[in-house]
């Protein structure tokens, strides 16, 4: 037992016999974002959680907060990259609103920590999310745990149904080509590489983060996992003529049992190709591919980092407005 009679046990999406357990662990993590959000959060599914924890690259552990009358009152994450950035602990504690202000949140942080430790991680990160007018609930929580802010992000979202993305920017130098529901296995050299580019190119505010790894494959186990999740997904790239090689890529993820919201993805254009409107190209010809698959979507949502004034404009121009904030935490372990 620890503080108020609560227990912290692990928890796996894996295993039948904790079926139950995992849906209830699930189901605090929806309201608690809930409680914050509104019906409009980002919280995942039991189904995209259980593929986060197949995967072979991440290591990823839950918690849940458990008190005396075996109801689940909180619940923890914590993702452990294994391939590359083998520094960071990534994670994400979520208490009922009920339950909040009693300890349980700090007593999930100590089993977190540990678990990084003893990994052998050395930066230990969260994220915290609000509405656009609202203000950050997690901040004083973060602080009074010497988390410092690494990084601010706003939660953009464009309504597809109320624009028509006439025009098409790119020149006769580059040819735009969009797939639905693959990476193309021609693409996946020059997409590994673009990945890996964008671990290094995209603007990573004071995080602690080093390049990622990617390789074909990796793209592959990717791939497959999106298709797991039930999500479907939209992919376009600039083919550079004359090199033949791709330079630049956009991705957007619709969930199937939820189509009314799409996620956009990395997007990415190299630095020696940018200033050819290739950002908005590839953006324009992901949502023409969007409205013909996904009728019934709505919504595009995206995040960008506030220092990331090139794709802030590109998106922007397409008709993205602000509706939330999200913080990057980030704290070093001695």
């Amino acid at each position: 037992m620890g503080r108020m009679g609560i227990r912290i046990v692990p928890v796996t999406t894996l295993d039948p016999a904790q079926a139950e357990l995992a849906q209830a662990w699930n189901e605090a993590t929806i309201v608690s974002t809930a409680a914050t959000m509104g019906e409009d959060h980002d919280a995942r599914s039991l189904a995209s959680h259980r593929v986060r924890e197949e995967s072979p690259n991440w290591d990823h552990r839950y918690l849940a907060a458990i008190d005396d009358e075996a109801r689940v009152v909180a619940s923890a994450a914590l993702a452990l990259p294994l391939r590359d950035n083998l520094q960071l602990a990534l994670f994400r504690i979520d208490v009922l609103p009920e339950r909040r202000r009693h300890g349980i949140g700090t007593t999930l942080l100590e089993h977190l920590t540990q678990l990084a430790r003893d990994a052998g991680r050395t930066s230990l990160a969260a994220e915290t999310a609000y509405p656009k007018d609202g203000t950050d609930p997690g901040e004083a929580f973060a602080r009074r745990n010497g988390f410092d802010l690494a990084q601010t992000n706003h939660r953009n979202d464009l309504d597809v149904t109320a624009y028509a993305w006439e025009k098409r920017s790119e020149t006769a130098e580059y040819a735009i080509e969009t797939s639905t529901d693959d990476t193309l296995d021609e693409w996946l050299l020059d997409r590994a590489i673009l990945q890996q580019r964008m671990s290094t190119d995209a603007p990573i505010g004071e995080l602690d983060l080093e390049e990622e790894d990617w390789d074909a494959e990796r793209l592959r186990g990717e791939r497959q996992a999106s298709r797991k999740s039930g999500r479907r997904v939209i992919e376009s790239v600039a083919r550079h003529l004359a090199t033949d090689h791709l330079v630049a890529f956009t991705q957007l993820q619709v969930p199937t049992a939820e189509p009314e919201l799409a996620y956009q993805h990395d997007t990415i254009v190299l630095r020696e190709h940018r200033g050819h409107g290739l950002g908005a190209a590839l953006k324009v010809a992901n949502l023409r591919a969007l409205r013909a698959e996904f009728p019934q979507t709505r919504t595009v949502r995206t995040w960008n980092a506030v220092e990331n004034a090139p794709m802030i404009a590109v998106n922007e121009a397409l008709g993205h407005r602000t509706t939330a904030i999200e913080r990057e935490w980030q704290k070093r372990l001695a």
